[in-house]
């Protein structure tokens, strides 16, 4: 099956840097699992109601806030697309990340994913803050 980013999430990942763009593609073209890119770029007012909301550690304005660096973002949430639909099934995030990751690795552009926040290679488990569709540039 040939995987193609559909119009939302090539508006999306348009407004991320061209590395990011690089990884998304590359790892679509795995052909292993279909995703959508369902954030790139952030507005600081979007940031400040994802953390009121607390699905973001970070409020706007802060610098570690990878989505609202503008023109380029560093940073990209990308979901996985199974049985004709977004899946937020955790095996299916980590699944997609593999992926990504070994696009990233590939490209040579060191990223961290939000399954392991620390980058030790234990996912998941020894992190309070899980954000498995969330990919950020380190910089």
């Amino acid at each position: 099956m040939i995987y193609l980013f559909g119009e939302r999430s090539l508006k999306k990942l348009n407004t991320c840097d061209p590395k990011l763009i690089a990884i998304a593609n590359r790892a679509l073209s795995y052909e292993l699992i279909d995703f959508a890119i369902i954030e790139g770029y952030r507005s600081d007012e979007r940031q400040h109601q994802f953390f009121i909301d607390s699905t973001s550690k970070l409020d706007a304005g802060d610098p570690k806030a990878k989505h609202n660096f503008f023109n380029p973002s560093h940073a990209f949430d990308a979901a996985p697309f199974v049985n004709d639909d977004i899946s937020w099934d955790q095996q299916h995030c980590i699944f997609l990340a593999g992926c990504i990751l070994s696009a990233a690795k590939e490209l040579g552009v060191e990223l961290r994913w939000g399954g392991n926040w620390d980058m030790d290679g234990e996912i998941y488990t020894d992190q309070q803050f899980q954000d498995l569709v969330h990919y950020e540039i380190v910089i």
